[in-house]
């Protein structure tokens, strides 16, 4: 895009920034009507287009008596607001220079910092903003590009940055807590966004609030991270591009190790954002009333993150996941996941003394219990999943000599060591492993006589026999299975524990075990309670049920069920690890978001950007940053693969990404180079290394096999940094280049999806055809300009 998309000196970009500010306020307010309104009026004697009209014509009427009173404030406020911006833009280019190193460092960490904790939040508050993958991350690299290609404006709004954040923070808080639940249900329910039965039930209609919701959200997302990009590609032009590039580089890695060393803590919202208040607020010190403005939105907005919404329920942010801490009725611990997924804490007695205790109670020991009494004898044993300690507790009470306790999350675990009443962490049978679970597994060299799946998936996702939901798990595949199996002694139980689920699910589940165990059909019973599922194997030969388990009521055999072959879905597997999914879909549900998404990407462009049109040259960055994007996912999914799916693993990941990007710009300016043919060469060459390996099996579990995979996943960065590092230097300005890479990123976000229906493997092929696209893209416009050249000279 133009470097100055502004030609005009007179012309005001601050007054369209603060309008749309204001209709995404106005919005913001509209959301709290529009989700009330709808549950009043989901009566099923309405027509839908009664539904639809009432719905928005009441909601518009009541934000017209919003959007008039805040529009005459923004008219009295404007010429306030604009002197405001344009003095900001002053204030950065009079930075004495020995500061302006450490400002970028301070602006581009800000910005990465603001983007994980904003990714984070959204998706902790609302499943919603988590099904649809990547909708967050869309949203800060379209502000971001955006302000970069505003970074040469003669206004930068930032002033406006924190009270955005404060809006979108209420907005969200108080639709999440501040109505009834039946009002907003559908927004708890992950599953219910893509499920074409809710769709046939309830019409079309009642998506229309969810897609104004999710506009919403993009629009305040995008708004707050506009002046933030204005902001960091703003001080980037003041320093040589090779060393701005490295110093937004060094930023953003300064900002992922804050942020990841703020979650390692387990620290909660309020923390997050007050980190990034107080780096905005040494850009607002150019005048005392901006600083104390500022200062009282970062205040409102702590203190809104602050609020107990709920007292009785504390909410717990670990670095895997949020849940709420409650006490049931005979005073035990339960957790609740925001998606809907619980824990709790169960005091059972043995299975001899449980004859004359609650029907309910005698079969969740019956369930706990079962594969130690099909094994017959419990002497290692390996709980997947350990969570709270329930499992964990059976094994001992049927008398194993050694537990080994997988959870991934260290929150969960020192829960159930704590608050658990049997204390089954403290037994000194028992070591606790916090680990991913296909990690443990692979390294581990022990051999178990059981392995028990807890379940520690979602069972709002789990049992809902119409979703299609992009939800991804390595431990739920047919490899991951059968690395599983490969732990087992010679007559060794397998059991994995579902809830009660539809046909579909089932079979999917019962597929991968029967492919995992080499085309032997699991068991499946059926607790006649409480409706659970046990899948069971057996390593070296069938599985022999305890005939007084079914004759005593206790289970029923609903093998016959989940083997029918008529029932059609796709196993799982390391390269398409969706085992929510029923079958291999083309995400169209995913394509009207994107749809939206990209339309309110264009519309801000069109009125930010007062016209200006993408320059040619900036073709090949844009598509240089969709297929970054493609790589660095897809190295991102293959190291959590190698190494585990832990959060310290994926922070490394993304760090190492960063590290490559750095080394890359650095050796470009050292060296001097100026050729980008042979970093494409090599680019090229090390996707299709990559590509061909995943074909092939994917990278072993040995010390050597997880090198290959680091060298092999990693490379990739390197040389497409070296492209970029190179093109940066005979390019035109960094604010531009950077906006068409991070705006090209956004596709490279969308396309991802095609990896719900091809594969992740398909990520390799897709970016490929980018940079090959990319490259052609350079030597078109080079073979063109030197025509010109050669035309003008003669």
């Amino acid at each position: 895009m133009d470097e100055r998309p502004n030609p005009d000196p007179h012309a005001s970009p601050a007054s369209p920034f603060f309008r749309l500010v204001l209709v995404a306020c106005v919005a913001g307010v509209g959301v709290l009507m529009v989700f009330p309104l709808c549950s009043h009026l989901a009566r099923p004697d309405l027509s839908w287009s009664a539904r639809f009209l009432a719905i928005w014509g009441l909601a518009a009427c009541g934000l017209a008596g919003v959007g008039v009173v805040l529009w005459r404030v923004l008219k009295r406020a404007e010429p306030g607001l604009a002197a405001v911006s344009e003095q900001q833009a002053g204030f950065l280019d009079s930075l004495p220079d020995r500061w302006i190193d450490a400002a970028i460092v301070l602006s581009a960490g800000v910005s990465l910092f603001l983007e994980l904790a904003m990714i984070r939040w959204q998706t902790s508050l609302l499943p919603i903003l988590a099904l649809c993958t990547n909708f967050a991350l869309l949203a800060c690299f379209a502000g971001l590009g955006l302000g970069y290609a505003l970074a040469d404006s003669r206004r930068i709004p930032l002033v406006a940055a924190l009270p955005l954040l404060g809006v979108q923070i209420l907005v969200l808080t108080a639709l999440r807590y501040g109505l009834p639940e039946w009002h907003t249900g559908r927004l708890l329910l992950t599953a219910s966004f893509v499920s074409s039965a809710l769709c046939a039930q309830a019409g079309m209609w009642a998506l229309v609030p969810t897609y104004y919701l999710l506009a919403v959200s993009f629009l305040l997302t995008s708004l707050a991270f506009v002046p933030v990009g204005q902001a960091c590609g703003r001080l980037m032009g003041r320093r040589p591009k090779l060393r701005g590039y490295g110093l937004n580089l060094l930023g953003s890695l300064f900002g992922v190790v804050l942020f990841f060393a703020a979650s390692s803590f387990w620290t909660p919202p309020p923390i997050w954002f007050l980190i990034v208040c107080l780096g905005v607020l040494p850009f607002l010190a150019f005048r005392r009333d901006v600083l104390l403005a500022g200062a009282v939105s970062a205040l409102v907005t702590v203190a809104v993150l602050v609020w107990p919404v709920d007292p009785m329920s504390p909410r717990l942010y670990t670095p895997y996941q949020v849940f709420e801490r409650l006490t049931t009725r005979d005073r035990l611990l339960e957790i609740r996941t925001v998606d809907g997924g619980e824990q709790r804490v169960m005091r059972l007695p043995s299975e001899r003394a449980a004859s004359e205790i609650d029907p309910q109670l005698r079969d969740a020991i019956s369930y706990y219990e079962l594969p130690y009494r099909v094994r017959g004898q419990s002497g290692r044993v390996a709980v997947i999943g350990a969570g709270l300690g329930n499992d964990v507790a059976a094994a001992l009470r049927a008398g194993s000599e050694h537990v080994d306790a997988i959870e991934i999350d260290p929150a969960v675990l020192r829960l159930g060591v704590n608050f658990h009443p049997e204390r089954p962490y403290s037994d000194l049978r028992v070591r606790q492993v916090v680990d991913d679970a296909r990690s443990f597994l692979r390294t581990s060299g022990d051999l178990y006589d059981v392995i028990t799946y807890a379940n520690f998936g979602s069972p709002a996702l789990l049992t809902s026999g119409s979703s299609n939901v992009r939800i991804s798990s390595y431990v739920y595949t047919v490899e991951g299975l059968r690395e599983a199996r490969a732990r087992l002694r010679h007559g060794g139980v397998l059991s994995v524990a579902l809830p009660a689920a539809s046909p579909e699910r089932g079979r999917k589940f019962f597929l991968m075990l029967q492919e995992a165990f080499g085309g032997h059909p699991p068991v499946v019973l059926e607790s006649a309670l409480s409706h659970w599922l046990l899948f069971l194997e057996q390593e070296g030969k069938p599985v022999a049920i305890p005939p007084q388990v079914l004759a005593r009521g206790e289970f029923v055999d609903v093998t016959a069920q989940y083997a029918d072959p008529s029932v059609v879905v796709d196993c799982p597997t390391d390269d398409w690890p969706f085992a929510y999914m029923l079958r291999r879909t083309y995400p169209f549900s995913y394509l009207p978001v994107a749809a939206l998404l990209l339309a309110l990407t264009l519309l801000l462009a069109r009125l930010l950007l007062h016209g200006g049109r993408p320059s040619p040259g900036h073709l090949q960055f844009f598509l240089l940053g969709s297929g970054f994007m493609l790589v660095e996912t897809k190295a991102i999914t293959e190291l959590s693969l190698a190494f585990g799916s832990t959060w310290h693993v994926v922070g490394i990941a993304i760090m190492g990404i960063l590290v490559m990007a750095f080394l890359a710009n650095a050796a470009v300016a050292l060296f001097q180079c100026t050729r980008v043919w042979v970093p494409y060469l090599l680019l090229l060459g090390s996707l299709a290394l990559g590509y061909a390996l995943v074909s092939g099996g994917g990278f072993s579990p040995t010390p050597w096999g997880r090198l290959t995979a680091a060298v092999v996943l990693t490379c990739p960065m390197f040389f497409s940094g070296i492209i970029f590092s190179t093109l940066l230097r005979s390019g035109g300005g960094i604010a531009g280049i950077m906006a068409a890479n991070l705006l090209g990123a956004m596709l490279g976000g969308f396309l991802e999806y095609n990896s719900m229906y091809f594969g992740f493997a398909s990520l390799y092929l897709i970016a490929m055809v980018l940079y090959a696209l990319a490259f052609a893209s350079g030597f078109w416009r080079g073979s063109a300009a030197a025509a010109k050249g050669v035309t003008a000279s003669s």
